[in-house]
């Protein structure tokens, strides 16, 4: 035994220790001498038999024992044990089980309905909804539930006899699920589990035949792509007076399609151009360095419009901006803003973001606020009958946030809003400037955005290697729409021509 040990250390050259006592065990395995007492199954005790045999015999093992520690052979079979064991977890991950209703009920949102008013068409006691949907309200804008979405409600059988609620859950049409369970408090959690979809990107290019949105609609671009185009070149581009027959326009963007291979209606924009008679226009998405993404142009700038509304969503000019004789102090005097008339009460809003530099009563302005929209622009609002108590000076706010409210104070004679816009510290008249905010990239980040801008153009903007986008089909247009809905404005539509046409019958029949 000794004279075969020594002819193995010789050979392998000065082995390592761990070899050396690898070998041993092995000779004192092969010989009958060594005890082998693990509690493995016989299954593990022949793997590492044979693992022992092929180290003493000195054939390759794909083991590393350079400088690691020595270990003992139970030592080795522990920390393998928990290899196993934390593979075993990561592998396969205990499951929640499954709830299963003793009885289910579907319903969907009709015409004028609302959650409340399904689940109490149910039978679900008032107390139950109250929960139910208290518990939905923190994963879902209850507002936000439209007509086709579905609802169901599944229940338990008691020993008491009665069918408490188990869960409700209600699915809308891009296929999200909102679910209400109880639990063992017997109150309810929220919960949400997003469909699975398919991206794929996409290009559609078309001509303008009446209005934009239609257009883009009929070429196969999601809904919320469109709003992206509109909000890409709102400002350079005005979509109600800027387009005309034959410009035409062309996108190129991702689009979710469901598992049943149906579009959702959502996704997002990488490129969009408008060819027309003026001129072409293009947007790129790019994010800066900064995790920030917006659309540019190619020199990388941002020309977007300021101020997207109107603060008063009927606006009627009762005195417009310059000279006028002043109607309390009668006499002449330059009139630095525009007024609107509107009764008392009526909500005044943001016309863009901003923030807001002043809230208070400002002499003859009475009730004022001032809003900051940038570096060079502002925009001030008087006579104000209140504020909206939730702002606070310094605060920041979106368009069409409402600020106040219509009124009469301070100098007036009437309610109405006194509406001024000042540029650098200067007032200027607010009906005649279509304001655009401009962002240009310098630098570094320019640098960024050229390399990226070419490494689009190479390789996603080929429309020959794109998939042109389909329209959405009749059917599915209408999937998530009643029947008796679209009888309901049919008849409406149908009665207003009959109406004109009489009226137009009247007429003539009076200048005859």
């Amino acid at each position: 035994m000794l004279d075969f040990l020594k002819k193995l250390t010789v050979s392998t050259g000065g082995a390592s220790r761990k070899t050396v006592v690898f070998s041993v065990c092995a000779v004192s395995f092969l010989t009958g001498s060594f005890l082998f007492t693990s509690t493995h199954s016989s299954e593990k005790q022949e793997e590492t038999a044979f693992v022992l045999q092929r180290n003493a015999l000195g054939e390759p093992s794909l083991t590393q024992a350079y400088d690691a520690p020595l270990l003992s052979l139970s030592e080795t079979e522990n920390k393998q044990d928990e290899e196993t064991d934390e593979k075993t977890l990561v592998e396969l991950p205990e499951e929640s089980p499954a709830i299963i209703p003793d009885n289910l009920v579907t319903a969907q949102i009709g015409v004028d309905e609302t959650l409340s008013q399904v689940l109490r068409q149910k039978g679900i006691k008032a107390n139950e909804i109250h929960k139910i949907t208290e518990a939905l309200s923190e994963v879902l804008n209850l507002k936000q539930i439209q007509v086709g979405d579905t609802v169901e409600i599944g229940t338990v059988n008691a020993e008491d006899g009665t069918t408490p609620v188990l869960f409700v859950t209600v699915e809308n049409r891009h296929g999200f699920k909102y679910t209400a369970t109880r639990n063992e408090t017997d109150s309810f959690e929220s919960s949400l589990v997003e469909p699975k979809v398919d991206i794929r990107t996409e290009f559609a290019e078309s001509e303008i035949s009446g209005n934009f949105v239609n257009s883009a609609k009929q070429s196969g671009i999601p809904t919320n792509v469109i709003q992206q185009i509109i909000w890409a070149f709102d400002g350079p581009i005005d979509f109600k007076r800027d387009l005309r027959q034959g410009d035409t326009f062309s996108a190129v963007f991702q689009k979710e399609y469901n598992m049943q291979g149906n579009p959702t209606g959502n996704g997002s924009l990488i490129y969009a151009s408008f060819k027309l008679k003026v001129g072409t226009h293009e947007r790129y998405l790019y994010k800066d360095s900064k995790g920030a993404q917006d659309y540019y142009d190619e020199t990388g700038k941002i020309a977007r419009r300021l101020l997207v509304m109107h603060p008063l969503a009927r606006p009627r000019i009762t005195s417009s901006y310059g000279k006028r004789r002043h109607p309390v102090l009668r006499y002449t005097i330059m009139h630095w803003g525009t007024d609107f008339g509107a009764p008392t009460g009526t909500p005044i809003r943001a016309p863009g973001d901003a923030v807001i530099t002043f809230m208070g009563t400002r002499g003859g302005y009475g009730k004022y606020i001032q809003l900051k929209h940038n570096s060079e622009y502002s925009t001030a609002y008087a006579h104000m009958s209140r504020y909206n108590n939730s702002l606070r000076v310094g605060q920041k706010i979106k368009a069409g946030r409402i600020i106040g409210y219509v009124g009469n104070t301070g100098r007036s004679t009437g309610p109405h809003l006194h509406w001024e816009m000042i540029k650098n510290g200067r007032k200027i008249n607010p009906t005649l400037h279509k304001i655009t905010s401009q962002k240009r990239l310098k630098g570094k980040e320019l640098k960024l955005f050229k390399e990226h801008l070419a490494s689009l153009k190479n390789n996603l903007l080929d429309s020959s290697t794109l998939v042109r986008a389909q329209p959405l089909k009749e059917d599915r247009k209408l999937a998530y729409q009643p029947e008796k809905k679209i009888r309901k404005v049919a008849r409406k539509k149908a009665h207003r021509r009959v109406r004109k046409t009489a009226s137009r019958q009247i007429k003539t029949r009076r200048t005859r």
